[in-house]
């Protein structure tokens, strides 16, 4: 009798140890399960890196999904520079990188600072175009693991910005890339305090309406004024006079026609005539679309705005107005 028992405990007991054994394999398989599951669940469809492109319209910079082969700074520098160059893959943006543009030289700091020696060609870009170059090929490095910032040379000397003076280090945040609503990079120019000069400003512009065109917003901003806008220069002023009225703005073959109330032929107290008409003329010829500038009041070409200066004429940039130059 003990006999039996011994041998049905023994039985129980090994029933035991295997129930166990099962109930430990099964909670591993679980616990791998939900690993997995887990591992799944932290993989989206959101791509760790992107190339940044142009849209067409030259109003923003757009996102596009990438993935690197390189995994060294220096070839990863050359595989995004080159890249940035080629076609994206959405017909309605263009390459960042001008096929003229190379890349001469490049360095990295001890503070995971990025320097680019750009050939000449960037001295090509101009205005909105550079600005958002700059921007794409900046925001895209700074994606290389170890690289916080970047410097942009050209043939040697530091790039130079507004009123000939270089321009540093720039982050991934110092470009805003907003795709759910329009970002309008333009540099406009206002008068200087004794109003004999110009006065470049870089201005992001921002509006939910896409038919907007950037002419009408450049000139809305100069009718504005300098007042309110962030960051801008101090003692800088307004250009346009008050009661001035844009009736239209368009762009065709490069001209630019800007049409005016007639409040436009007020004179602006203490700021020069030939300041006025420039603020607007050197401002809209940023834009890469725009070579010359003609005026209209009220439908109609006015000979006469001042004594030594027609409307008639088609106006093109002058840079002897802006302060600073050479």
């Amino acid at each position: 009798m003990m006999k039996e028992k011994e041998i049905k405990f023994k039985k129980n007991k090994i029933n035991l140890i295997s129930l166990t054994v099962v109930l430990i394999i099964t909670a591993l398989l679980g616990a791998c399960s939900k690993k997995v599951e887990d591992t799944n669940a932290v993989k989206t469809d959101e791509p760790e890196y992107y190339l940044y492109f142009i849209d067409k319209n030259e109003t923003k910079i757009v996102a596009e999904p990438y993935q690197p082969i390189a995994t060294t700074k220096e070839e990863l520098v050359k595989e995004y520079m080159e890249a940035l160059g080629k076609e994206p893959k959405d017909f309605s943006l263009k390459s960042a990188k001008p096929a003229k543009l190379i890349v001469e030289d490049f360095s990295f700091n001890e503070d995971n600072g990025l320097s680019i020696d750009f050939n000449s060609a960037y001295n090509n870009l101009t205005g909105i175009s550079e600005v958002l170059c700059r921007a794409c090929i900046v925001k895209t490095l700074c994606q290389i693991d170890r690289v916080d910032d970047v410097e942009f040379y050209v043939d040697g000397q530091p790039l130079k910005g507004l009123n000939d003076q270089p321009i540093s280090f720039m982050k991934a945040d110092d470009f805003i890339d907003d795709t759910s609503a329009e970002n309008v990079y333009v540099t406009v120019y206002f008068a200087n305090e004794k109003g004999d000069k110009l006065v470049g400003t870089n201005l992001k512009i921002h509006t939910l309406d896409g038919n907007v065109s950037i002419e009408k917003l450049i000139l809305e901003s100069l009718i504005a004024g300098p007042t309110g806008i962030k960051n801008i220069e101090e003692n800088l002023k307004k250009t346009i006079p008050d009661g001035a009225e844009l009736i239209n703005a368009s762009t065709k073959d490069g001209i630019c026609y800007v049409d005016f109330n007639e409040k436009f032929l007020n004179k602006v107290s203490g700021i020069k005539d030939e300041v006025v008409i420039y603020s607007i003329v050197n401002s809209l010829v940023e834009l890469s679309t725009i070579n010359k500038v003609q005026f209209t009041i009220n439908g109609e070409v006015k000979k006469n705005y001042r004594e030594d200066l027609s409307l008639d004429n088609l106006f093109e940039r002058n840079l002897d107005l802006v302060e600073g130059s050479k």
